[in-house]
């Protein structure tokens, strides 16, 4: 399995939550879509996003993300002490952070 570290998280001005790549990922990234599960590669900011947030929580998406990349891709995505946070209620940020 392969590792990719989350260099930054942000919830931008449509709602989308996002989950930037310190190495841009790859390319076969963009097949994720394939899972139908609202989960998608963005080439332009070179990380995974969700569809627009309605009823699940920020942190519900961050698992469900994780989850859709490692079953599909066989990537684990992981957090570092340096990971910036854009936009990210410190409530969200907690739960994410606690369930390392």
């Amino acid at each position: 399995m392969k590792t990719e570290t989350i260099n930054k998280i942000v919830l931008n001005n449509r709602n989308e939550f996002i989950l930037l790549l310190e190495s841009n990922g790859e390319p076969m990234y963009q097949y994720v879509y394939r899972e139908a599960a609202g989960v998608y590669w963005d080439e332009k900011q070179k990380g995974f996003k969700s569809t627009e947030l309605k009823e699940w929580t920020i942190s519900d998406w961050y698992f469900h993300i994780k989850d859709i990349v490692r079953s599909s891709l066989n990537i684990d995505l992981k957090l570092n002490e340096k990971t910036d946070w854009e936009n990210i209620p410190e409530t969200e940020k907690t739960k994410i952070k606690n369930a390392l």
